[in-house]
């Protein structure tokens, strides 16, 4: 399961190459008693411009994934290999529409207006594919389907390596 927020800066994991999730970042304990997930994810995309003009490139513009530990949870008897990566997947695919977002707006001119509206495009296709993914993978359940979509995503990824900061 992936939730998509806000929270406050100090609280995140960036998302890394070299850092993968662990079952320690899962620090909350504010499990829902009707929840059936085996864990669950706060991960999202965000952006920062930096800018005093009304006009920008897109090197102004700051986009990252982010993980937050204070408001992901697992629960404690399905802290398997496999839902830790169905888990880190999540994590994985707001990374890779960072770098789409990253792609979309490099080397142009922008204003707010278009920025925040390209934010809400990529928000709204990063949405529909971690549905997909969840709905694919049946929450991870469909090892086969996991482990395909897993690849998927990390091949994604390193396609679009000239976006990654």
């Amino acid at each position: 399961m992936f939730i998509i927020g806000l929270t406050k800066a100090q609280d995140k994991i960036f998302w890394s190459e070299n850092r993968k999730l662990v079952w320690e970042d899962f620090q909350s304990k504010n499990q829902p008693n009707t929840s059936k997930a085996a864990a669950t994810t706060f991960c999202g995309i965000s952006y920062l411009l930096n800018s005093p003009t009304k006009k920008f490139s897109s090197k102004e513009v700051k986009i990252e994934s982010f993980f937050v530990p204070s408001k992901s949870w697992a629960h404690s008897d399905h802290k398997t290999d496999l839902v830790l990566m169905h888990e880190q997947s999540h994590f994985d695919i707001a990374e890779l529409f960072a770098r789409r977002f990253r792609k979309l707006i490099s080397d142009k001119i922008l204003d707010a207006k278009t920025l925040q509206k390209h934010y809400t495009n990529i928000y709204e296709a990063y949405k529909d594919f971690q549905q997909d993914y969840e709905t694919v993978t049946n929450h991870g359940r469909i090892r086969e389907k996991q482990l395909e979509y897993s690849e998927k995503i990390n091949q994604e990824i390193e396609k679009l390596s000239d976006f990654k900061i």
